[in-house]
């Protein structure tokens, strides 16, 4: 709901004012079912200045899709296509790009619509884009996003596995900016769809294959674990803790959500990335 669709080019946008490195910016619009701004045409990159002129006056630009971390000075788009003999080509700042001290590697697109290299862990603003022919609608679950799917156990959600680990709270953003949420267990039986979700994806890159971020911490309220919805873990239906867990959760600084393969409810320091699910609720009754 939060894109804008431009007529003239038959594509949506969204603009993201809470800015953040490029990597980041780039996870965040793929899991929106979008890509990270290219731009096409002197035209759409007009009419994106306008959309620009919206953003925080202290941020100079945009991050935008190109990078050239493969090879030093070849850039190439995020789907992987290069630059060269592009009308993108051309549109470089004066000057640049220049790799200032070896480090910038990241594109920003500024207010003026000119192209500038930058280190890619600079926190900008960003824009994703989406062709409206590109687009589809989940009928089952409501919304554009196609990463979520009805569990046959469970059919009053939808939810969306993501194995490409992220901290808690990027997590947490990630759900929210695809309009659902950090998953929450409502019963045994969800728990038991969340582990076999977990034992679809062994990720032998994440720092701990074994657990899956979900929706609850204690960070509201210290040593008092609550789902992000305001409810108790009793409240919400699943309050199953392993004994280590349970005689070790109130003396640790590890206070973010998680499930373990093992079907227990665990926490973990809040930095630390991992696997994490997303729901959307249909209905009223878990």
């Amino acid at each position: 709901m939060d894109y804008m669709w431009a007529h003239a080019f038959k594509t949506f946008y969204r603009l993201h004012d809470l800015a953040t490195d490029w990597d980041q910016a780039r996870q965040m619009c793929e899991a929106e079912g979008t890509t990270l701004l290219i731009p096409s045409s002197l035209d759409e990159i007009e009419n994106l200045k306008l959309l620009m002129s919206n953003m925080k006056a202290h941020y100079t630009g945009v991050f935008i899709g190109i990078h050239d971390q493969f090879s030093d000075g070849h850039y190439v788009t995020v789907k992987g296509e290069p630059i060269t003999g592009t009308i993108l080509e051309l549109l470089w700042a004066e000057g640049r790009p220049d790799n200032l001290n070896g480090s910038e590697h990241c594109v920003i697109m500024t207010r003026e619509g000119l192209f500038d290299d930058r280190p890619c862990s600079d926190i900008f603003p960003f824009v994703c884009k989406i062709l409206g022919n590109d687009t589809q609608y989940n009928e089952p679950c409501d919304s554009f996003d196609m990463g979520y799917e009805q569990h046959s156990v469970i059919n009053s959600k939808c939810y969306k596995f993501h194995g490409e680990p992220l901290s808690w709270h990027d997590a947490y953003l990630a759900c929210k900016l695809e309009e659902g949420r950090l998953a929450i267990v409502n019963s045994a039986k969800e728990a038991s769809v969340f582990v076999s979700l977990l034992g679809e994806h062994l990720n032998s890159n994440t720092p701990d294959p074994n657990i899956l971020y979900i929706g609850f911490s204690d960070l509201m309220f210290p040593y008092q674990y609550r789902t992000i919805v305001g409810q108790t873990l009793e409240e919400a239906g699943y309050a199953s803790w392993s004994p280590l867990q349970e005689s070790l959760k109130a003396f640790t600084d590890k206070r973010c959500g998680a499930l373990s393969r093992t079907g227990f409810l665990e926490v973990t320091h809040c930095n630390r990335p991992a696997m994490f699910l997303c729901e959307k609720v249909l209905s009223e009754t878990p």
